[in-house]
């Protein structure tokens, strides 16, 4: 059997593939922006060299999930670019969404169309959703005691 070596898909041939330090954690979210400039600065090179950036741009979209990390030769910090690296492509300014709206019905079948995990917005809808279609849960009171008594028949 000849296994083939090619990448298969984009996120094969991405500089970050395999890799979780291009995600920041907690801790490092709250360090100064300079220094942590400074700590990601190869990992935001490496970034900027990668062949399939735009791609991981439209993936991720940084400002509408929050994301912290390096995306697109960029430190985000909450949504926010924080650093960018000289050389750095412009990104445009809205990407069009290929889920429809996110948050509502429409995005919800957007994502599942094209795919794609539920981002969180859609996760909330989508659990709503479901809730809504189970129905209310319902109680089923007791009777009160006196109309369960037989009636005595009477002759």
């Amino acid at each position: 059997m000849i296994n083939s070596t090619a990448a298969t898909t984009w996120l094969d041939q991405a500089a970050c593939a395999g890799s979780e330090d291009y995600i920041l954690t907690v801790g490092q979210t709250e360090e100064p922006a300079e220094k942590l400039a400074k700590t990601v600065e190869p990992l935001v090179r490496a970034c900027l060299d990668c062949p399939v950036l735009a791609e991981c741009y439209d993936r991720v979209r940084p400002k509408g999930s929050q994301f912290d990390g390096v995306c697109a030769g960029r430190l985000w910090i909450n949504g926010q670019e924080a650093v960018r690296a000289l050389g750095a492509p412009s990104l445009p300014k809205a990407l069009v969404s290929r889920a429809g709206v996110c948050g509502e019905p429409s995005g919800v079948r957007g994502h599942r169309r094209a795919g794609e995990p539920l981002c969180g917005q859609c996760r909330v809808t989508a659990q709503r959703a479901e809730s809504r279609a189970a129905g209310a849960a319902t109680i089923r009171k007791r009777g009160a005691r006196s109309a369960r008594r037989p009636v005595a028949a009477t002759s």
